[in-house]
């Protein structure tokens, strides 16, 4: 595919198309499956293209996710990752923030959710036949499903959801001439999640009992965000401002209710236990005992799911008992805590949204598919994971840095070395998967990998699967002769780090 010496631009020329581009699979199905290429911005890296190297990248110790925030580390797009989440960190640490959180997407706790994420799907539908023919079937279903799913989840206003869309739209162009504004939305979003975060905190330090000088101080987290990354300054620098503006809270609440021993970042004290199901005990040092934090999962599930039922009247208030609040209860340390919330946000509805309009565009290409499912729903388990494993959510790939000298598909990568692992590549694989390129609603087994592999499975994998699932049973059977509007093949791709279709139109 590639003469020997010679650099690809990543993403390739023919990129943010339905179809991946020729380029892939031609890389992959070569005598050089690992190559050299340059991301958007000049950095240059290696590029995997086949299963086997894709998994062993993704799951090997050797090949470490908290080096990508380093500096100068290369960049796969145009912003700068965040740190102290689980996606950009390496054990031990990654092992300490998992502990903490895993708790809260507790496969009975998610599964909980369904009846009514089942009812939110049911209810977008009506306004998708209201819509009546041409219906964005993007803008009416697939967006406002998970994103009142996360919402509600994470205690996250509804009515603030164009705000945030807006912002994670520009935060992962991939349009290098955006730069500037990429990096002042990345700002926007840290600094509105700080905001949200800093008074569910104080909120919990102090019984939930705020003054003006609290929520005052709390403002001011965002706003200091915003205006560093308007001096361009870069997500450290907003991380900096962040914990200086929690630092002010914490003095005030401190002050104000004699709490004893707290510090800037502490979140809680630093002996607070937490217990597999998520029930946190916590003791302040320097005080008589304060007190037990139970988290009540029932109550949280409950209240997560009429958070949801009722989302779609764009609730401003926060009515307490989500995952947030919970979180609260922790061990994580105030930019931790910020940094996982953003990161569940915008991965919470970002790739549910993409995939949903993906699966339903690729099952209207081929009526055949869309009619089968109707006929068989039987088949949806099947036909999620085979919709994973088809629909790509990004043009370039996920980016680790060897920490050792590698062999790696007949080259060395060396340490130091930026190496980019294609899943869309890989889950397209013919050594793994006969006839890759043909959608088999059956197809088992289906060891896809588009939720990860190793110890950054997607934390939210069952969330995600119960929101696809549910997405289709609900329009196979309120739409079962639904159709595009316009081929499939001339709609718009978005150039976005996670990316899909602009828009789906569809006849209902």
């Amino acid at each position: 595919m590639t003469e020997a010496g010679q650099v690809l631009d990543i993403p390739f020329a023919d990129a943010f198309a339905f179809d991946p581009s020729p380029t892939w699979a031609a890389i992959r199905e070569s005598d050089r499956p690992v190559v050299r290429v340059r991301t958007l911005t000049g950095s240059h890296v290696w590029l995997a293209t086949r299963y086997d190297h894709v998994r062993l990248i993704l799951s090997d110790p050797r090949f470490s996710r908290a080096a990508v925030v380093a500096d100068g580390a290369p960049r796969a797009g145009v912003s700068r990752p965040l740190s102290n989440t689980l996606p950009t960190t390496d054990p031990p640490e990654h092992t300490r923030l998992r502990r903490l959180v895993s708790g809260v997407f507790a496969p009975r706790r998610v599964e909980a959710l369904r009846p009514a994420i089942r009812e939110l799907a049911g209810r977008l539908a009506d306004d998708v036949a209201a819509a009546g023919q041409g219906a964005d079937l993007r803008q009416l279903f697939a967006l406002p499903l998970p994103i009142q799913v996360i919402c509600s989840m994470l205690g996250v206003p509804y009515a603030d959801r164009e705000a945030f869309r807006e912002w994670t739209e520009l935060a992962y162009s991939m349009e290098v001439s955006e730069r500037a504004r990429v990096e002042s939305a990345m700002g926007s979003l840290v600094g509105y999640m700080t905001d949200l975060v800093v008074r569910k905190r104080i909120a919990y330090r102090r019984g939930a009992h705020g003054s003006v000088a609290v929520a005052g101080a709390a403002t001011k987290a965002s706003h200091d965000a915003d205006a560093v990354t308007a001096r361009g300054g870069d997500t450290d620098a907003v991380t900096n401002t962040v914990t200086n503006a929690v630092t002010d809270t914490d003095a005030v609440a401190d002050a104000d209710t004699g709490v004893v021993g707290n510090t800037a970042t502490d979140g809680v004290a630093a002996d607070d236990t937490v217990a597999a199901t998520g029930t946190v005990t916590t003791a302040v040092a320097g005080t008589d005992t304060v007190g037990t934090a139970v988290a009540d999962t029932d109550a949280v599930e409950s209240a997560v799911a009429g958070g949801i039922r009722d989302s779609a009247h764009d609730h401003a208030e926060d009515t307490g008992g989500d995952l947030l609040d919970e979180l609260c209860r922790t061990a994580l340390t105030d930019d931790e805590l910020v940094a996982f919330a953003l990161n569940l946000l915008v991965a919470g509805h970002e790739t549910s949204a993409n995939q949903i309009t993906s699966f339903v565009a690729t099952l209207l290409r081929d009526p055949a598919l869309w009619d089968r499912l109707v006929r068989d729903p039987g088949l949806l388990p099947s036909a999620v994971e085979e919709l994973m494993r088809v629909t790509r959510l990004s043009d370039v790939g996920q980016l680790r840095i060897a920490k050792q000298d590698v062999e790696l598909g007949g080259v060395t990568v060396r340490a130091g070395e930026g190496v980019m692992a294609s899943i869309g590549a890989a889950n397209r694989d013919p050594r793994v998967f006969p006839d890759p390129d043909t959608v088999r609603l059956d197809r088992a087994p289906n060891p896809h990998l588009a939720l990860g592999v190793g110890i950054h499975f997607c934390l939210g994998a069952q969330l995600a699967r119960i929101e696809l699932g549910e997405a289709l049973s609900v329009l196979i059977n309120r739409f079962p002769r639904l159709r595009p509007a316009r081929p499939i093949e001339d709609l718009a791709w978005r150039r976005v780090l996670v990316s899909g279709l602009a828009e789906l139109p569809v006849l209902p």
